[in-house]
Order: C-alpha cells, then sequence, then structure tokens
C-alpha cells in the first residue's frame, strides 16, 4: 500500500508543511517543522494568524506568490528570527513552495520546505568580514594607531555595539587606544561582551573588548568571530612593529653611515684647518647641516672666558652681544666648560627649569632644544660647542654619541691649531726678531755714516718708513732748544702737509707731551690707539682739528734718545694708513733703536770732538807754511789716517839755518798715534828746530834728538821713528843738499823723465844710544825734482793687498816731469789714494823740492 501524502511528508529530514487555499491554512505540519515552530497549535489556521511573526518576515509574500503564479518558487537565503524563550534567534533557511493541483488542475495549496542554511551564511558572513578587516589593516598606514582606530571602526560597523582596543608598551602601561561606540546606541548599558587579549607567538600586545545591547550575544560562532578579529588584528599589529622597527633600524644604520661618513669627512677636513675659525666653521657648518640645528656657534677659550671663532643662524644682536662669553656658573654652555660635561636642554621648559636667567634670552630666537658641548683635552679647556633648535628635540643615543665625536674631533683640531700657532707665533716672533736685528745693524751703518747729526737721523727716519711705521720723526736737544730734524712718509706731499702744518702751528717748545716733552724728561710715551678724543685735547682749534684728522693716526709711540742718563732728543713712530697698531714690543723695540741712535750720536759728537782736538794739534806739529827760497820751490802734503781721529806721527819741516843762505829740512814719521806719538813728534820738530838754528850738521842733530828721544822714553818704553834730516843751500846754478837719514824711506830724483833713488842708510832713532848715520849729497839743477815721503805713500795697499811700491811712485814721477812742484805733490797724492780706493789706512806725509831760475 503507497504511503499517503502525510506519511511521506513525516519522512522528509527537514521542515515542511502543507498550506490550502489563499489563506494559505495550515493544514499539515511534519515533526522538524513542529520542532522548529514550538509546541503551538497551528494545524487549521491561517499562516498570518497562526504565524504572524513569520508572516511579517517574508514568508506570507513567498506563498502569495507562489499561489499566483501557480509555479514553484524558492528563496535560497531567507532571514528568520525565531523566539527561543526569552531570546530570539537569528536563523537562515533556503525556502522552497510547490503548488498542489486538483483533478481539474487548479492550484489548491502549497507544499512549503525549509533547509537550514545558518552555519554556512555565517561562516560565510565572518569570512567576508575577515577579508573586510584585511583589507582595512592592509590600507591603514603604517601605524599601529591609526590601523587599530580603523578596525575598531569595522568591529562597531559590523559586529558590536562598542569596541575598545588597548596596545600595551614594554613596561604594560597603554601604548595606543581606539575606543568606538556604535553612534544609533544612546544606551550606555550593554548586556554582554567579550574581551580578547592580542596575542603573538612569544608576547601579548594588548586587549580587544567588543560590547553588545543583545544578551549572550558574543557565543558560538559571534565568539569565533571576535577571536578571529583579535587574531588578525595581533599579527598586524606585531608586522606594523616588525617593519616599523625593521625601518628604523635601516634609519639608524643609514643615519650611522651617513654620520660616519661625515665624521670621516670633517676628520679630513679638520685635518686641513691651520687655524681655531676655521675649525670652528667645519664643526658648525657641517654638523648643523647633518643634525638639522638652525643655529649654531663654536667658542674658543680666552683670557676672558670663551670668545666665537664661529657662528650661523644666530639673530646678529646675539650674536654680537655674546662674542665674547664670561665664564660663569648657571648657563648652560659655562657649565659645560666648567664641568667637562655636555648639557642637553631638550626644550623650552627645560630651558626655564634650569637655566631660569638664560631661557628668555634663547627664546628670544624662538629655540627650544639645545645641546651644548666642552672641548676638553687632557684637563684642559680650549672651547665650546653650541647647537640649537627651533623645535623640541629629544637627543638620542646615537645623536649624542655624534656630537661628542664631533666635540671630540674639534678638540683634537683645536689642540692641533694651538700648537701651530704658537709654532707661528714664535717663529713669527723669532722672524720679527731676526728681521729688526738686520735693521738695526742696518741702521747702526748709516747712523755711523760720515753725515751730520741731521743728516744721520733722516737716513735712520727713511730707513724706518714703512718698514716700522708710516710715519717717522726725530728730535734733537740744542742747548736749551729742541729741534725737530727729520720727518720721513713713503709720501713726499704728506711730508710737506706735516710741515706746512707745523709752520702753521709751531709745537709748544714747553709741552709737557709729545716729542718735546719726551725729548725733554727722557720718558718714553705710548698710545697703542688714538681716539679721536685725543685728537681733539691737542687740536689748537676746529682749523687744526680737521688738518690732523687728515693725516689719520691710529697708533702711536714717542722714544727719547738716551745715553748716559742723558737725554738727546726723541724719535717719534706712527701708524696711520697702513692700519696697524703698535704694541709693547714695538715699544721695546723702538726703545732699542732710539738706544742704538742716541749711542751713534754721542759717539759720534765724541768723535768730532777728538777729531778737531787731534786736527787742531795735528796742525800745531806742522808748519802753517812754507818759507819762500829763492831758486827753489816748495810744496807738503799731509793726509791723515781717514779712520782714526788720533794725532798722527808723520812731520816735516823746512826752517833758515844758522848760516845765511841755508835751510834745514826734515820729514818724520814717529812709530803708532796718539797723544805720545805727537809728544814725540813735538820733540822731533822743535829738537831738530833749535840744532839747525845753532848751525849743527845734519848727522849731529839726528844724534842729540836720538838722545833726547831716549831720555824722554825711559827704560822700559819702545819708542822710536824714521827721518831724513837735510841741509839746503841754493846757487845760480841749481841746489845742494846734504841728506842724512835714520831707518827712512829714501829720497827719489826726478831728472829729465829719470827717476834716481838716493841712498843713505841709517838707524831708526830710539832704538839705539849710538845709531850709524851718513850723509849723502844730492845735487838739483834747474827743473830737477828731489820728493821725501812717508811710508804712507810706497805701503799703502790696495783693497786685495797689493803694495803701491816705490816702482808706482816713480812711474808716477815720470808722468810729472816738467811740471811744478805743487803739481807733482798733486800727482803723487792723488795716485796714492786712487790706489787705495779712498780708504787710507796710514797718515802720508810729503815734501817737493824743485830746482828753479
Amino acid at each position: 500500500m503507497a504511503p499517503s501524502g502525510s506519511d511521506a511528508l513525516a519522512q522528509v529530514p527537514f521542515p515542511a508543511a502543507i498550506t490550502r487555499g489563499p489563506d494559505h491554512v495550515i493544514e499539515l505540519l511534519n515533526p522538524p517543522a513542529r520542532e522548529l515552530l514550538g509546541a503551538r497549535d497551528l494545524v487549521g489556521r491561517p499562516l498570518r494568524e497562526a504565524l504572524p511573526e513569520l508572516a511579517g518576515q517574508g514568508l506570507a509574500d513567498l506563498l502569495d506568490r507562489t499561489y499566483r503564479a501557480d509555479e514553484a518558487c524558492q528563496d535560497p537565503e531567507q532571514r528568520v528570527l525565531l523566539r527561543d524563550g526569552d531570546r530570539t534567534v537569528e536563523h537562515w533557511f533556503s525556502l522552497g513552495c510547490s503548488p498542489l493541483r486538483q483533478a481539474d488542475g487548479a492550484v489548491s495549496g502549497l507544499v512549503v520546505y525549509a533547509l537550514q542554511t545558518t552555519e554556512q551564511v555565517l561562516a560565510l558572513r565572518r569570512a567576508e568580514f575577515l577579508v573586510r578587516l584585511g583589507q582595512v589593516l592592509r590600507d591603514s598606514p603604517p601605524r599601529p594607531v591609526e590601523m587599530v582606530q580603523r578596525a575598531a571602526e569595522l568591529v562597531v560597523a559590523g559586529l558590536a555595539d562598542r569596541c575598545r582596543i588597548e596596545l600595551s608598551g614594554p613596561d604594560g602601561t597603554p601604548r595606543h587606544v581606539a575606543d568606538v561606540c556604535d553612534g544609533e546606541s544612546s544606551s550606555p548599558d550593554h548586556r554582554s561582551g567579550v574581551v580578547v587579549p592580542l596575542v603573538v607567538p612569544g608576547r601579548e600586545l594588548g586587549t580587544l573588548a567588543v560590547c553588545s545591547a543583545d544578551a549572550d550575544r558574543f557565543t558560538g560562532a559571534e565568539l569565533a568571530l571576535v577571536r578571529d578579529v583579535a587574531s588578525h588584528l595581533a599579527a598586524a599589529v606585531d608586522d606594523t612593529d616588525l617593519r616599523n622597527a625593521q625601518e628604523a633600524t635601516m634609519r639608524l644604520i643609514d643615519a650611522a653611515r651617513t654620520r660616519s661618513a661625515a665624521l670621516l669627512t670633517l676628520a679630513e677636513a679638520l685635518s686641513q684647518a691651520a687655524t681655531p675659525s676655521a675649525i670652528g666653521r667645519l664643526a658648525v657648518s657641517r654638523s648643523a647641516e647633518l643634525l638639522g640645528a638652525d643655529a649654531a656657534s663654536a667658542f674658543a677659550v680666552c683670557d676672558a672666558g670663551l670668545e666665537q671663532i664661529h657662528s650661523r643662524g644666530w639673530p646678529e644682536a646675539l650674536t654680537r652681544r655674546y662674542r665674547v662669553l664670561p665664564l660663569h656658573r648657571g648657563r648652560p654652555l659655562s657649565d659645560a666648560v666648567l664641568d667637562g660635561a655636555p648639557v642637553w636642554l631638550e626644550d623650552a621648559g627645560q630651558w626655564l627649569q634650569r637655566y631660569p636667567e638664560m631661557a628668555p634670552v634663547h627664546r628670544t630666537g624662538g629655540y627650544e632644544a639645545s645641546a651644548c658641548l666642552p672641548l676638553r683635552v687632557e684637563s684642559r679647556d680650549l672651547g665650546a660647542l653650541i647647537f640649537s633648535f627651533l623645535r623640541p628635540r629629544s637627543f638620542a643615543a646615537e645623536e649624542r654619541d655624534y656630537l661628542l665625536a664631533v666635540a671630540a674631533l674639534c678638540t683634537q683640531a683645536l689642540d692641533r691649531a694651538r700648537l701651530y700657532v704658537a709654532e707661528q707665533d714664535a717663529r713669527a716672533v723669532a722672524e720679527q726678531q731676526r728681521d729688526r736685528m738686520a735693521f738695526l745693524a742696518e741702521a747702526g751703518l748709516l747712523l755711523d755714516a760720515p753725515l751730520s747729526m741731521e743728516k744721520r737721523m733722516q737716513s735712520l727716519a727713511d730707513l724706518t718708513v714703512p718698514q716700522i711705521a708710516d710715519w717717522c720723526a726725530a728730535t734733537l736737544v740744542r742747548g736749551d732748544r729742541i729741534e725737530q730734524v727729520a720727518v720721513a712718509h713713503s709720501d713726499p706731499e704728506k711730508v710737506a702737509f706735516v710741515r706746512h702744518l707745523q709752520n702753521r702751528y709751531p709745537p709748544d717748545p714747553d709741552a709737557a707731551g709729545g716729542s718735546i716733552g719726551v725729548a725733554r724728561t727722557g720718558v718714553p710715551s705710548f698710545v697703542p690707539h688714538i681716539s679721536d678724543d685725543l685728537l681733539v685735547q691737542v687740536a689748537r682749534d676746529d682749523t687744526h682739528l680737521e688738518l690732523i684728522r687728515t693725516i689719520g693716526m691710529r697708533s702711536a709711540m714717542v722714544v727719547p734718545l738716551l745715553v748716559r742718563d742723558r737725554s738727546l732728543g726723541s724719535l717719534t713712530l706712527v701708524n696711520a694708513e697702513s692700519g696697524r697698531v703698535f704694541d709693547e714690543t714695538d715699544l721695546v723695540f723702538a726703545g732699542q733703536l732710539a738706544g742704538r741712535a742716541a749711542l751713534a750720536l754721542d759717539n759720534a759728537r765724541l768723535y768730532e770732538q777728538q777729531r778737531n782736538i787731534a786736527h787742531t794739534l795735528q796742525a800745531a806739529l806742522l808748519p802753517a807754511t812754507l818759507p819762500e827760497i829763492p831758486g827753489l820751490g816748495l810744496a807738503a802734503r799731509y793726509v791723515a789716517q781717514a779712520e782714526g781721529a788720533e794725532v798722527g806721527g808723520d812731520v816735516y819741516d823746512v826752517v833758515a839755518g844758522a848760516e845765511p843762505g841755508t835751510w834745514s829740512l826734515t820729514i818724520a814719521d814717529v812709530c803708532g798715534k796718539g797723544p805720545e806719538s805727537a809728544a814725540l813728534t813735538a820733540l822731533i820738530r822743535h829738537t831738530l828746530r833749535a840744532e839747525a838754528g845753532h848751525g849743527v850738521d845734519p848727522a849731529e842733530a839726528l844724534r842729540r834728538l836720538n838722545a833726547a828721544i831716549l831720555l824722554q822714553a825711559g827704560p822700559h818704553e819702545a819708542r822710536f821713528a824714521t827721518a831724513v834730516h837735510g841741509r839746503v843751500r841754493a846757487d845760480a846754478e841749481g841746489v845742494s843738499l846734504a841728506l842724512v837719514s835714520a831707518g827712512h824711506p829714501p829720497a827719489v830724483v826726478l831728472r829729465h823723465s829719470r827717476v834716481e833713488f838716493v841712498t843713505a842708510t841709517g838707524t831708526l832713532l830710539g832704538v839705539f844710544p849710538d845709531p850709524e848715520l851718513t850723509e849723502a849729497g844730492v845735487r838739483l839743477e834747474q827743473g830737477d825734482t828731489l820728493l821725501l815721503h812717508t811710508d804712507g805713500v810706497t805701503e799703502a795697499r790696495d783693497r786685495a793687498g797689493e803694495l803701491y811700491g816705490p816702482h808706482r811712485l816713480a812711474a808716477t814721477l815720470v808722468r810729472c816731469e816738467g811740471r811744478s812742484a805743487d803739481d807733482i805733490a798733486d800727482a803723487v797724492l792723488a795716485d796714492v789714494l786712487a790706489f787705495q780706493q779712498g780708504h787710507v789706512r796710514d797718515d802720508i806725509a810729503m815734501l817737493v823740492l824743485q830746482a828753479g831760475p
């Protein structure tokens, strides 16, 4: 027997029902349908009456459509809410309707069935949600704070009424928080919720908390979905952290490479920088660019504290104000130097907290953070660096290490520069001392020149400009007057201008300062910086002030010409257009130069005095004029040694004899110079004059002279002389001479272009008590010439050391044939002087006799 329709429906494993008529009266429910709908009396009642909650969810519409269309209809995904006790449960079904027909084919009812698809739909929904979550996480910026915010927004939009996500830091404190609520939910009360940890292998990143107004919302699939969200979010945050950490590490590596390269470049550049300013410029510019510092300065230690050697980025007013910084506690740069440790100030708050006095100054330029680094080597402070930033800055360890490395390089470079500068300064001082010693030597040569005192001082002033000063002037004390004797400048027009200025405004002879005051008091005056106030003070009137301003004096010093505690005058040195400024070493050098000049002037004065005395005494030992002898021409010449100012030992004389018509002549050369020689010269001259007056013959006269010399000298004093003494008698045909020589150079006779040397040997005077003396006779015919001379003629030497000698003398005399006695004397003397190139090493005396009509 075939089963009935109800039996067949009862065998269907999923909910099914049969309805009749257009009102869809429930005729039959199979067991799965009764279980799904609950134990209610539904059979025989229209659908809309029996199950109004289902009819309103679209089931009635599906049945109406199928009944009218007379064909099967299906809704593959129908959401259905069913009550389960106190709660509503969401179900998903695949609903289908098929018409039931009568025998005539008319539709009499419907067969309705429902396949449960809830698990499949929920699984698909979870998968789609996780896909959207993955998309949100991928599209979020690589910053956890924004990532968790977007994830919370997605969770609220599709899973919960509220979502709170917390990410923990390494110390467990919340690092990032996102808290999102459903905007449509006005009730703060939530009936269900769950908190799930955000975990990755090995660590917990935070928590995910979701809440809902529905009770028991997060169970089963919903709870699994929340856990899946937490797992995906944790993985994304961890991946972002890892990527950020990796990127940060790469940035650190790149920064380290950049800084290492910068340090190498800086070290190379610093090795070539020779001055502190160059070192400061390199440290400031390169480090500031690499760090992004908005302002930076380098300072070097000086006597006053710290002196700025390079700066960039600061306002000009701050740069000028803090060009030199005294070291005071309570200031960051001073503290860094005094403590030998860096000072890090990361924002304006730290500035205000640690340095309230200096914070307003620092904020003047709008700066926030600063790093102050000492430059110290072996407990010696060399300077400091400061870097400032317009924004707050947290100095990371690597930045601090870099700045400390920069400071170390700069310290080494500054120490090397200090040694280099010290060496250069020492070398400059040595070179300056060498140059100044050479200058003093050259000045000494000028001052020792045989010139007047005025010309010597002018030569010194000319030498001084511009090597030592732009202007130089000298004054000399003349009795009760002080006169300016020299002015020098490289521009002659300026010298003329100053002379005109002095003529218009003569110096006050009673002035307490200036060159006159220094010359009078012997106290130097030093004005390293000539101010306009000083010019106003010394000016006579407004015109005078304008005129002296045009000179442009910058620095001046006036030193006295002191010798043996006596002032001979003053030396004035002025710098003007060169811009140079005198210092204490210049003042010392000027004193040395003035001392050298004063000594030379005093020596010249003493030399002139001694020379005048010597010339006066020498003149007293020589005849003022030669006598006029009929038939005999006479000429004499005397030249003193050029290098001496003592009385020479050469003498000549011609006097009348005791017999009428006879004359006595003498030429002698005394050993040595000075007062003793002068005394012996006087003894020779006056003794031989006396003997000639008594008619004593020449040989006897020399013997008596020898005895007088020995008597005057004493037993322990060696004093001797050479001499030629003779008697002259002129007659109508010529001149007869009787000559006696005592070790003297022979007489030379010029006859008809021939030269004869008169040999008359004899012993030096003043050596032996009984000298050997012989007399030689000489006859001069008219025109013949006799030359008597001292050894200053024949023993003269040129610069090569060669002797003039008798042969040159003879040759010179031959060239003088036919000339007068005076011309012959001049010619011989000129030739001897020319041979010596003007440098006479011994006295020269000559006596020329020429027989005439």
